[in-house]
């Protein structure tokens, strides 16, 4: 099960472990963070009325809302010691998946809790798409790895980060091609997770991640669509039903849901985005990020 999990994640860049911490743990994580968005910005949970009137700095588009300034509440989160064995759980997961002491967590923790948008239909979204790192030639790993922590039930209606899975592999191929040298301010930049990894950055070949979607398009209709907006009906059966296949690899989007408890692995290299929020729910997820060890 774990070289299938470790070849699925090396194929999709993305991965589903269920169940990996215990809800009554993240229970407590969840209404110390509750407790904290009320105090820093007056907005209850239970209350629909305070997500926005109250609120003095969301930042999104008519998708969906997040919170700004949430960094503090993580940091005083980290520091409260109410996170340690939620971090225990998730490093035990990803050694079974990718070996022991293979990936190391980093410090900060991000909130990625967003609110209702004013949008009534989910669909595909066709715009903000992007890639968190770049893609370094005949490297088949990312420098990090982005966990995703549910703290409870997360829908596709939610809000939820939507991946096209297999693209990081998409984009290895176009780093043979198009790949550059004399990349070390780029390098220095990603320093908190690839600091060790190279004797002489200035000799490594990569793809920029602003590099990755324009030649996509050029070569692939799927991808020319998935950039045009489209009919729900239309967008759902071709881009997370249908899916797509060029040069052996298959690519399909990927809406990152789960239940309490579930954690997703997500390969930064991989093109995505945030979509709508039409529920009546915030979404309630975190992140902790993993660097490679050397």
């Amino acid at each position: 099960m774990t070289f299938s999990n470790r070849e699925n994640f090396r194929k999709k860049g993305v991965l589903q472990l269920s169940n990996v911490i215990d809800v009554e743990m993240l229970a407590d994580v969840q209404t110390h963070l509750w407790q904290e968005v009320e105090r820093n910005f007056s907005i209850n949970i239970d209350e629909p009325s305070t997500w926005f009137t109250n609120a003095s700095n969301p930042v999104g588009d008519a998708r969906a809302k997040r919170l700004n300034g949430m960094g503090s509440i993580m940091r005083e989160l980290k520091a409260s010691g109410k996170l340690d064995k939620v971090e225990s759980a998730i490093q035990s997961a990803i050694d079974k998946v990718f070996g022991a002491h293979s990936w190391q967590p980093l410090d900060l923790w991000y909130s990625l809790l967003s609110f209702p948008g004013s949008e009534s239909v989910w669909n595909v979204p066709h715009k903000s798409w992007h890639n968190d790192e770049p893609t370094v030639v005949e490297d088949a790993e990312p420098w990090s790895l982005f966990v995703f922590v549910f703290l409870d039930n997360v829908t596709a209606d939610m809000g939820s980060t939507t991946v096209v899975s297999g693209s990081h592999r998409r984009a290895e191929r176009l780093a043979t091609a198009l790949g550059t040298s004399n990349n070390a301010a780029l390098i220095n930049a990603f320093e908190s997770v690839n600091s060790g990894l190279f004797e002489n950055p200035e000799d490594v070949t990569l793809l920029p991640m602003d590099q990755v979607l324009d030649p996509l398009i050029q070569e692939d209709p799927w991808f020319q669509e998935l950039v045009k907006e489209g009919s729900p009906d239309q967008r759902i059966q071709r881009f997370i039903e249908e899916g797509s296949s060029l040069h052996g690899i298959e690519q399909r989007v990927v809406t990152l849901t789960g239940t309490a408890g579930d954690i997703i692995v997500f390969d930064p290299r991989c093109l995505h985005t945030f979509s709508a929020n039409v529920s009546n729910l915030p979404r309630q997820v975190l992140r902790l990020d993993f660097r490679r060890k050397i």
